[in-house]
This record gives structure tokens, C-alpha cells and sequence, in this order.
């Protein structure tokens, strides 16, 4: 496991073991230097193993890979040799600016830094995760902040073929810088041990029932409103009986006991709104028929991901990642300018057989972690070459 630098003494050690390594040093010997690099990242998502999967194929690329804990440290590098800034989400600054006046410093503090990235020479690559950030308070200095960090980028890694549009009322993305390698799944990274009928024996669901999962962190943008009111159209009128489960870690209170008060007393309804570990994971997923994602916003969706890691279909809104995702043959779409539309798919689901785990299987192929993660540093190695 890489050491998460935090401080400017740490990097300066880090930097200085990197330079002890035998492909840095090997590099040093010959006329022509091979293409060795640092890619440093931040912010580290430590409970999210995305990073993890996205960089495993480290080992095939002449890369030493360098996690920030402090963005700002992202512009004191000292390396004399290639390095790319790899940037995810960059909102840490107005997230905790609870003023408008410390709204405007997080502008200014993104201006100084990106400057100083091009002043050391350093390459800056930027994943686009969200259009904003899902709970956003000063909507336009995150603005000002996203179309700085789109111009000041050498590459656009987007996960969602159509990135460009669902930014566009927002910020600008040059489709000239960027490139599209899909999120991929976590293959290898979750406990995934049991059978599906185990997995329906510790849930007591009978092995004729339909059971649509709606796993993820609990937050209003994603339409637990019309997932309830679509499921409670759906029910008694699908050949099968149903199920739902909604899983997840309660990100907000007041939708949490929303959703609770609205499942209690139904027996085809199973609730666990907690930090669900991963070892638990594989009994909901694979318990499951379909993955639920009623989300009235997206762009890119781990949580989709996760289900496509269990040979699990996805059902998403027409738009961002879940295009992609229907495109490959792991899911389908519903028109999300529609709350009908989802419970009409759902309804559909229910009653036909759309989707075999061996065809999954075979569709999710370009998105298992290695493919992926080839694909990622194939297209960034341009810039240092």
C-alpha cells in the first residue's frame, strides 16, 4: 500500500526515495532517458478503491505513483524529472467555505495553484468525476474553479461519452484534450464468495422472487423519491412477486427517515441504510435481479459499477455513464425526463428474462480493472513522451 503524503517534509522523502529506485536511476544512464514519471493524485479517496483499480497497472508503465493528501502540495513537486498532477474531485475548498468571502479565497487559491503546476513545468490531468459536486453551495465559484481546472489541464480523462454536453451549461470541456476510459469495475477488490441462492437464504427471499437493489450512499439527487412512488405502482402487477432493497451509507438524515417511514410495515421491502462492509456487499448484489439507479442527475455512477463487478444488470437514466453502460450490454435506460418511464422499465424488467450472467459476464469485459487501468495510462504517457 502506497504512503499517503502529508506534509512538505514527506514529500521531499518520498521524492527523494523515488530517486533511489532502478528505473529512475537506469533512466539517468543512457542518452536517451526511457519515459519514466511521477503521477502525483489527490485528493485520496480512501474509502473509495476507484484510485486503486484506475492505477493497477502501474507496474506495466515506468510510473511511480505518489498519493496527496494536501492539494496545495501538488504545486511544490520537487522532481527534475516528468511529472503529471492527476487531480479527481475539486471541491475541497468550497465544501468547507461557509461564507461567500471564503467561497471567492477557494478561487484564488485554485488560480495559485494551477499556476504554479505550469510554472515548475509539471503536466496536469484531470478526472471528471461530476459535472459539480453532488451537494454544492456556492454553485458559481465551483463554476469558476471547474472551467479553470478544464482550461489549465493537458489531458480530460472522462468516464461518460457524453461529458461535454452534460458540462456545457456549466463549463466548457475542449474535446480536443480529452479522452474517455470508463470507470471500471471492482473486479478483485470485493469479497465475492457466495452463491445466489446463499445470498437469498440469509435475506429470506424465495428464489421465484424479482428483486430490484438500489445500493449507494443516500442522497437527494438520486430519485428515492420516484423509486418509491414507481415501486409502489409496480406492485401486484408483475407476474412475479417482488422485492426492493434499498442499501447504503445515510449521507442525508432528513431522506433517510423518509425512506424509513415509508418502508416500514412493507414486507417486500428490505432497508439497511448504514456503512454496509464489504464482505456484506456480495449478499445484497447477489441477491439480486436488477440494479436500481433512478437518479435524476449522473454523470459517472461507482455504485452502477459495483453492481456490473457482481454480473449484475444496471437500470440508469438516458444519460452520462449509463449510455455507456447500456451501449456495452450491461444495462438499460430509462428516459429520466419521465417518472413513468422508470417504473414502466422496471415493470418490464420484472417480467422478462432481458439479460443472462454469462452474456453479462462476456459484456464487462472492457471494464475489469486491468483493461481499464492499460487503457487510463496508455493515453496519459503522451504527455511525458
Amino acid at each position: 500500500m502506497l504512503n499517503i503524503v502529508k506534509t512538505a517534509e514527506e514529500l521531499w522523502q518520498e521524492c527523494a526515495r523515488l530517486a533511489k529506485q532502478p528505473s529512475v536511476i537506469d533512466s539517468e544512464l543512457y542518452a536517451e532517458p526511457n519515459d519514466h514519471f511521477v503521477l502525483a493524485y489527490g485528493p485520496v479517496a480512501q474509502r473509495n478503491q476507484f484510485q486503486a483499480l484506475l492505477y493497477s497497472a502501474e507496474d506495466q508503465f515506468n510510473v511511480s505513483i505518489v498519493p496527496i493528501h494536501d492539494l496545495g502540495l501538488l504545486g511544490e513537486i520537487p522532481w527534475s524529472g516528468k511529472v503529471i498532477c492527476h487531480f479527481h474531485w475539486i471541491h475541497d475548498k468550497t465544501k468547507n467555505a461557509k461564507t461567500q468571502a471564503e467561497a471567492f479565497e477557494a478561487v484564488v487559491y485554485w488560480e495559485n495553484l494551477l499556476r504554479r503546476i505550469k510554472e515548475n513545468g509539471h503536466k496536469i490531468v484531470w478526472t471528471v468525476h461530476n459535472v459539480l459536486p453532488h451537494e454544492t453551495v456556492w454553485v458559481e465559484q465551483d463554476k469558476k474553479i471547474h472551467q479553470m481546472m478544464a482550461d489549465a489541464a493537458d489531458a480530460l480523462h472522462v468516464m461518460a461519452s457524453d461529458s461535454a454536453t452534460l458540462t456545457a451549461p456549466y463549463y466548457t470541456l475542449d474535446e480536443r484534450k480529452m479522452f474517455v476510459v470508463p470507470h471500471p469495475t471492482y473486479e478483485g477488490a470485493q469479497p465475492d464468495e457466495i452463491s445466489r441462492a446463499e445470498a437469498r437464504t440469509q435475506l429470506q427471499i424465495d428464489k421465484e422472487e424479482f428483486v430490484f437493489l438500489s445500493f449507494g450512499a443516500i442522497m437527494e439527487y438520486k430519485g428515492y423519491d420516484r423509486l418509491m412512488a414507481a415501486y409502489d405502482q409496480l406492485r401486484g402487477k408483475t407476474a412475479k412477486k417482488t422485492r426492493l432493497i434499498i442499501a447504503g451509507l445515510p449521507s442525508d438524515k432528513a431522506l433517510v427517515e423518509q425512506i424509513a417511514a415509508w418502508g416500514a410495515g412493507k414486507p417486500d421491502v428490505i432497508l439497511d441504510m448504514t456503512p454496509v462492509p464489504h464482505d456484506k456487499l456480495q449478499v445484497y448484489f447477489r441477491s439480486a435481479d436488477i440494479a436500481v439507479c433512478p437518479y435524476r442527475r449522473t454523470m459517472n455512477s461507482g455504485a452502477a459499477m459495483m453492481a456490473v463487478t457482481f454480473d449484475l444488470p444496471v437500470l440508469g437514466p438516458n444519460s452520462g455513464g449509463f449510455l455507456d453502460i447500456e451501449t456495452s450490454g450491461c444495462g438499460v435506460t430509462f428516459d429520466n425526463a419521465s417518472d413513468a418511464a422508470l417504473y414502466e422499465k422496471m415493470r418490464l424488467l420484472a417480467d422478462n428474462k432481458m439479460f443472462s450472467p454469462e452474456g453479462l459476464a462476456k459484456a464487462k469485459q472492457v471494464l475489469v480493472p486491468c483493461a481499464v487501468s492499460n487503457l487510463f495510462f496508455n493515453n496519459i504517457k503522451r504527455l511525458v513522451a
